[in-house]
């Protein structure tokens, strides 16, 4: 039985702290916050039953049975109180809300621009979950038009139907990117906790094309000639040259305007967490959702600041969170209404 405020898995590496995480993240759409291929989740020992992870999931006054478990070694449903109907699991993802910290995003803004849309696009997804579906049909689409541009004849009227799916989700997505990016930048600016930090920061998206027009997800018809008039190099290069998918994530101080990758490790990790805050902050005050969070392995680089702000997540937002480490001692800087929960 985890606590609903501050949850603490502790063990040696290798034992299994991070799979409780992983396991949890895959409650929620797709493939859990590792994004491995399902049946690399499954014990190769059992490889015929397949995976089953059970929970029961309080909200408010409501209790929900929920399983996750593999129908094939290549896909994974969820059922809420035994029914697996569409209904039910809407239902479920409306209310449930995941925020992850994995080891890796300590250096997000040193890292691939993939990552860093990743990172933004998981936070979309937190409060908007047919975002997901969006972005696989966009890239579907993209996918699909390059195959074609690499034939030798193509069927004109098809990679014209291609590039209207092209645009209209590319539009979606350029306009959930925009709009979250200034929700955050607000709430950002707001947060009295940032005071404290060295370097009060600002996000932006970085992208030529939306740079050129910055509103093409409301001009669709300049984009589509644009993408049309790029059939040319696109062909050339094998690929797609506008769009949200070449879009990147920067970071600026707003004390004098160097960029976040040139932060320290420690003040990127706080960058970071501070962004958590504040996409947990929309949640709980626009949307009326408590997010749950996980942060693995998150006791590197971790200064006085930083535990301030683990320290703001569960007594200011009162989130659930579980945290692993690898010693109890990593984590004094808490309170003794921790969960501990000890991996041998």
């Amino acid at each position: 039985m985890f606590e609903k405020s501050c949850n603490i898995i502790v063990g040696e590496n290798g034992s299994g702290k991070t799979n409780i995480l992983e396991g949890i993240s895959l409650f929620d759409k797709g493939r859990g916050f590792r994004k491995d291929k399902l049946h690399n989740l499954i014990n190769i020992n059992n490889s015929g039953e397949g995976f089953k992870i059970s929970t029961t999931y309080k909200n408010q006054r409501n209790n929900y049975n929920i399983n996750v478990f593999s129908s094939d070694k290549n896909s994974k449903k969820i059922s809420i109180n035994n029914s697996v109907q569409n209904e039910s699991i809407r239902y479920f993802e409306s209310i449930l809300s995941i925020i992850y910290f994995l080891p890796e995003m300590e250096r997000l803004f040193l890292s691939t621009p993939s990552s860093r849309r990743n990172f933004l696009d998981r936070l979309i997804f937190t409060s908007i979950k047919k975002y997901n579906s969006i972005i696989n049909s966009y890239k579907n689409a993209i996918n699909e038009r390059q195959l074609l541009l690499k034939s030798s004849s193509y069927d004109y009227s098809w990679i014209e139907k291609l590039e209207q799916d092209i645009v209209k989700f590319g539009s979606i997505i350029y306009l959930y990117r925009v709009e979250h990016i200034k929700t955050i930048n607000k709430i950002l600016k707001q947060l009295e906790i940032i005071k404290h930090f060295s370097h009060n920061f600002f996000i932006k998206i970085n992208d030529n094309f939306l740079n050129k027009h910055p509103k093409i997800f409301i001009d669709q018809d300049m984009y589509l000639f644009e993408l049309k008039n790029s059939r040319k190099i696109d062909f050339l290069s094998g690929g797609c040259n506008i769009g949200p998918h070449r879009s990147d994530l920067s970071g600026f101080s707003l004390n004098n305007d160097f960029n976040i990758n040139q932060f320290s490790t420690g003040q990127q990790k706080t960058a970071i967490l501070l962004i958590i805050i504040a996409q947990c902050k929309y949640l709980i005050d626009n949307l009326k959702l408590n997010p749950i969070v996980l942060l693995d392995e998150v006791c590197s680089h971790l200064d006085i600041f930083n535990r301030e702000l683990i320290l703001y997540l569960i007594h200011e937002l009162n989130v659930q969170i579980f945290m692993t480490g690898t010693e109890e001692k990593l984590f004094s800087f808490l309170s003794t209404k921790a969960h501990y929960c000890n991996i041998t």
